[in-house]
């Protein structure tokens, strides 16, 4: 009775740390892809499209997204976007800085690229 306790114990515990593992590498998985994947991936297409890719790292998943109020540094390729809330996706260049890569800018709703802000 007492060897049927000890097995039942041990396969109980390597489940248990078996789920766990799992969950972890399913966290992990998810994380690589947020809620600004997308906008990444369509400013990287444009950068592409527009042959300014060869400038920017090609880890174009680790670009920064973040949100500006457009202003008259931007090319528009729309011009209702002046004085809007739009995000601008940042590529680091292959020294790992921000400076050769123009700054793509992309609709919050539509995920539409609407302009760029041209690099120095």
């Amino acid at each position: 009775m007492r060897w049927n306790v000890l097995y039942l114990t041990l396969l109980f515990s390597m489940i248990l740390i078996v789920g766990c593992s799992n969950n972890e590498v399913l966290e992990n998985s998810t994380d690589l892809k947020d809620e600004n994947y997308s906008v990444r991936k369509i400013a990287w297409d444009f950068l592409h499209k527009k042959g300014w890719n060869d400038t920017a790292n090609k880890d174009w998943e680790t670009a920064v997204v973040t949100t500006i109020i457009v202003d008259n540094y931007v090319e528009l390729l729309d011009q209702n976007y002046e004085g809007k809330e739009v995000l601008a996706v940042s590529f680091k260049d292959k020294e790992n800085t921000v400076v050769g890569t123009p700054i793509i800018l992309v609709d919050i709703d539509s995920n539409k690229v609407v302009g760029y802000i041209p690099s120095e």
